[in-house]
């Protein structure tokens, strides 16, 4: 992707806050001094048999991006590609479904466009409101803050398990809960207490994702491997050699940013994994962090700290 986009011309526009410069969660658009528009678009194709349920953790998943830059989402469009023989109550369910997050989430469904492809796709394009003197990107990370992560990781890696039929005796219902629970109590923490950055941890997994804050943020990043919270089951399920394709990519994508200790290679392997609706990794000084605790409604765990040395890089420990 980088390089497609470095064939893209420069955009001069004052009012564009955030943009392509540094691969951030969501464009930012200032309207006024005290108003910018947060906006994304994500696509989703199926994770779960469920149609409901994967309308919910589609749209849990593209509304997230708001959430990372400190934004309110205020209004979406729904994006699907349905093939045209296609069982219409079953795409009324994946609608359903996302409706009822967007609803949860304080987001208005105003339409939304229809294509046709040979398999199932969902998302969202997103529009929320942000102060453009309080946004929080991925690009201010500062030598001696904390991470904090607000889900475990191993999606990619237990999806796959299921479309395997390799899933018996894990506890999905502890990952689905995750999948559709949305980061909004993270993002109103960090807007109330102050954060120096973020992001949500997806596609390019925990790695790809720290990575491009290193980069952005010109800092180096130490990664405690010992600490990262998993989902149940996510490491027996390497172990038995199921290697789901985000982690071959992103390994190919982001390994020569990367600086590995002695860790296991099960771990090294699910922290390249691709996470699908996963949580906030919150940049901040390490004063805050208990007040983040004592605020923030789920369960978080300090995984890292950021580094002066290494600019650009991560170092898993």
């Amino acid at each position: 992707m980088a390089q497609a986009l470095s064939k893209l011309p420069a955009i001069a526009d004052p009012n564009l806050i955030v943009g392509l410069n540094t691969a951030d969660d969501a464009g930012v658009y200032k309207i006024s001094n005290e108003l910018a528009l947060v906006y994304t678009v994500d696509l989703l194709a199926p994770v779960v048999e469920d149609p409901y349920l994967f309308g919910m953790i589609s749209a849990t998943n593209c509304i997230s991006d708001i959430y990372a830059m400190g934004g309110e989402p205020k209004l979406g469009l729904n994006v699907v590609g349905f093939p045209g023989a296609g069982d219409p109550s079953i795409l009324g369910e994946i609608l359903k479904g996302g409706q009822a997050k967007a609803q949860e989430a304080g987001v208005t469904i105003c339409g939304g466009h229809t294509f046709n492809s040979e398999g199932i796709m969902y998302g969202l394009s997103v529009i929320g409101y942000i102060n453009p003197k309080r946004i929080i990107t991925n690009a201010n990370a500062r030598p001696g803050d904390v991470i904090i992560l607000t889900k475990p990781i191993g999606v990619g890696t237990i999806i796959q398990a299921t479309l395997l039929d390799r899933a018996e005796g894990l506890d999905l219902k502890i990952v689905y809960e995750g999948m559709t629970t949305l980061n909004k109590n993270a993002s109103m923490v960090m807007q109330e207490i102050g954060v120096d950055a973020a992001t949500d941890i997806t596609g390019y997994g925990l790695v790809g994702h720290l990575v491009e804050m290193a980069e952005a943020s010109n800092v180096g990043i130490e990664l405690w491997a010992s600490r990262i919270p998993i989902y149940p089951g996510a490491i027996d399920l390497i172990k038995s050699g199921i290697i789901e394709p985000g982690i071959q990519m992103n390994i190919k994508s982001f390994s020569e940013k990367v600086e590995k200790r002695d860790i296991p290679s099960e771990i090294y392997n699910l922290i390249f994994g691709s996470e699908t609706s996963g949580g906030l990794a919150i940049v901040l000084p390490e004063g805050k962090v208990n007040l983040f605790l004592q605020r923030y409604q789920r369960s978080a765990r300090v995984i890292g700290k950021v580094t002066k040395e290494h600019p650009g890089k991560l170092v898993i420990i």
